[in-house]
């Protein structure tokens, strides 16, 4: 009784103003992905945006094809952003990149940190990809294995490896005008993730950027975990309006890309021994549709939708999606339909959104399946210049496991250097579980404390809770909170800048006790070297 009074407590909390803040990185990677909180966030993504924040993107200097393999911008604000710089020369503050097509206040906020804006050239002259030699060392020491990465930048060649235990990747790039060529490992990201999509995906739509995917072809994989990418020979070109694209990797996987770039929209086809894949998306007065189609030799598949405005502060999403378990080579297919709302208050400082995501998943052999559904509720709030709010609830729906109901609620007050944020999460999944943490920080320029005080008690493994944790940067994780404990985190970083080397070091501290278990101690010391 008292476990479902708790419960109650918390989803009345969740209806109620609640609150979160993250860091550079993670916020930037919920605005690319759509993800509604660090905790589905993967950290191979993670990484690739760790290496724009030490290096921004130079948004002046870099040619259309390096704006393109970022993954920073989609190919709509690279075609209007180019047009811009044709016609009105280099953008030159940030205020004026939000009043270029596509991007606006939020994209802008986002994606600030990770942004360069070096400017030498007049209106009308050409772009041209001019990277100065640069490079970065990494080196990473735990209680259980070493790791170590190097990326060297000179010129129009790059080349970068990272090593963990038996994990790791490794690539060499050189850039051609117009595009480049590629050995090593390699991420390929297509259309809507039908044909091609390595690494990260969402599961499940729980905000309305989730609903299309931001495809940004071939881009370089540069982290200590490799899975999920292609290890071979890649290229690629860029022109005005078209782009062509050729990879092979040693598993025996070969495929081609031809694609159609515009201001109002983008068109492609893929190809591969496997899959033949068509994909699209088209703007027209606000509203922007998206879709891809694609066979695999034994039975087709698609996945179309839209996003569109209601009214002067709302947006709306729809999705639907057919992938028979024959297309796919799982033991289920899917079926599925997603529909989302969002309101957006005139000072931006109050926000409100909720999806709902339902599934077929059919068995081949029979006309029986597994059915799921999933509710997402979100609702930030900026109170005030130094508290934040936020909430989310979500329910999920399945009528072949238990359902669960995942309740949460954070606080942030932040003045200065210093941030103090609380978290309290309930769940109920065939058990209830509660966790909830404390923690300070102080962040002045050139250095940064941080202490996280959690409390944790949950039915078991099946009641389990994530949390996003704070770590050194390449070091991305949220791990499981199960049983019944504590756990303390400390976490120190520094940086300071000799001439043209700026050095970063690092320490964080970690301890965790649980009932079920022996306690567990961590501690992790990096040393990062720019130049």
């Amino acid at each position: 009784m008292k476990r479902r009074f708790v419960l109650l407590l918390l989803m009345l909390l969740a209806a109620a103003p609640a609150a979160a803040q993250t860091d550079e990185v993670v916020r930037a990677a919920l605005y690319l992905t759509g993800a509604d909180s660090p905790e589905e966030l993967d950290d191979r993504l993670v990484d690739e945006l760790e290496s724009f924040r030490n290096r921004p993107l130079p948004l002046n200097r870099a040619s259309r094809a390096r704006l393109l393999d970022s993954g920073l911008l989609t190919p709509y604000q690279v075609a209007a952003l180019a047009e811009y710089r044709s016609l009105s020369g280099d953008v030159l503050s940030f205020a004026e990149l939000e009043r270029v097509d596509g991007f606006g206040k939020e994209a802008v906020a986002a994606l600030r940190p990770f942004l360069s804006l070096e400017s030498a050239r007049h209106p009308g002259e050409a772009v041209r990809d001019t990277l100065k030699f640069r490079h970065s060392v990494l080196v990473r020491a735990t209680l259980k294995d070493l790791g170590a990465k190097y990326r060297l930048m000179a010129g129009n060649v790059e080349a970068a490896g990272a090593w963990k235990g038996r994990d790791g990747t490794f690539y060499g790039l050189y850039r051609l005008p117009k595009g480049k060529i590629l050995v090593g490992d390699y991420n390929v990201r297509y259309g809507q993730g039908l044909a091609f999509w390595s690494a990260f995906q969402l599961a499940g739509l729980s905000t309305l950027e989730a609903f299309s995917k931001r495809a940004n072809g071939i881009a370089p994989a540069w982290s200590f975990n490799g899975a999920g990418t292609y290890r071979g020979l890649a290229w690629d070109y860029t022109g005005r309006h078209v782009q062509w694209a050729l990879f092979g990797a040693l598993d025996g996987t070969v495929g081609a890309h031809a694609g159609w770039l515009g201001r109002q929209g983008q068109a492609g086809l893929t190809v591969t021994r496997e899959r033949v894949s068509l994909d699209g998306k088209y703007g027209f007065r606000g509203v922007d549709f998206f879709g891809e189609a694609a066979w695999s030799g034994k039975a087709p598949a698609g996945l179309a939708g839209s996003l569109f405005p209601l009214g002067e502060h709302g947006k709306g999403a729809l999705q639907l999606r057919a992938v028979p378990s024959a297309y796919s080579g799982k033991k289920n297919g899917e079926y599925g339909a997603a529909g989302g709302v969002a309101y957006l208050s005139d000072s931006r400082a109050f926000k409100v959104s909720w999806t709902v995501d339902v599934s077929l998943l059919p068995k081949p052999e029979t006309d029986t399946g597994r059915k799921q559904a999933k509710s997402t509720g979100l609702l930030s709030w900026t109170v005030s210049e130094n508290w934040l709010f936020e909430s989310r609830l979500v329910y999920r729906w399945r009528n072949y496991d238990s359902n669960r109901a995942d309740v949460r609620a954070d606080a942030t007050w932040s003045r200065n250097a210093w941030t103090v944020k609380g978290r309290l999460n309930g769940v109920h999944d065939g058990g209830f579980g509660l966790l909830g943490y404390l923690e300070g920080g102080w962040k002045p320029p050139d250095w940064a404390v941080w202490a996280r005080l959690t409390a944790f008690s949950t039915a078991g493994w099946q009641s389990r809770i994530y949390v996003y944790e704070r770590d050194a940067p390449g070091n991305f994780s949220a791990p499981a909170y199960y049983g019944t404990g504590f756990s303390a985190m400390a976490f120190a970083g520094w940086k300071k800048r000799f001439r043209k080397t700026t050095v970063k070091l690092y320490l964080r501290g970690s301890y965790r006790w649980q009932k079920e278990k022996p306690g567990q101690a961590g501690l992790k010391l990096q040393l990062q070297a720019d130049r």
